[in-house]
């Protein structure tokens, strides 16, 4: 048989020592429960912000521009085609909203679709933003 390395002696912990590790605890605990409960409400917010519409018109602007970005992974360079904007109908708000969008939505849609947007930030509800806009009146 080998000698092996002594056992390991725990001290013994005081009465103190356990609350303030009880304490630490729960407010950790507490702490998760907070943010699970603020992740599940979130969603509702941001679906209170959303619109839907149908495409009534789609616009092209063709302004070609190149974006030169510097960040950590230093200069980036971005080239645009131009401007995309679709123009929706929402039943619900009466009015005509013109979204920009990305190339990709502006291929994949076409007049008569229906489109998910984000209202502007001057009429969302969460920021407390005074209510007005930069939609249109709907003939």
């Amino acid at each position: 048989m080998t000698p092996g390395k002594p056992p390991l002696v725990v001290q013994t912990t005081s009465r103190r020592e356990v609350v303030i590790g009880l304490a630490a605890g729960l407010l950790v605990l507490a702490g998760l429960v907070y943010l699970a409960a603020t992740f599940v409400s979130g969603p509702s917010k941001l679906q209170a912000n959303m619109l839907e519409g149908k495409i009534v018109e789609k616009h092209f602007t063709p302004e070609r521009e190149q974006q030169i970005t510097f960040g950590r992974k230093g200069l980036k360079q971005k080239q645009s085609d131009g401007e995309y904007l679709m123009k929706v109908r929402v039943g619900k708000e009466g009015r005509i909203y013109e979204v920009p969008v990305q190339r990709s939505v502006y291929l994949s849609k076409d007049v008569g679709d229906s489109l998910l947007f984000v209202k502007p930030p001057s009429e969302q509800e969460a920021g407390g933003a005074a209510k007005g806009g930069t939609g249109e009146k709907a003939p």
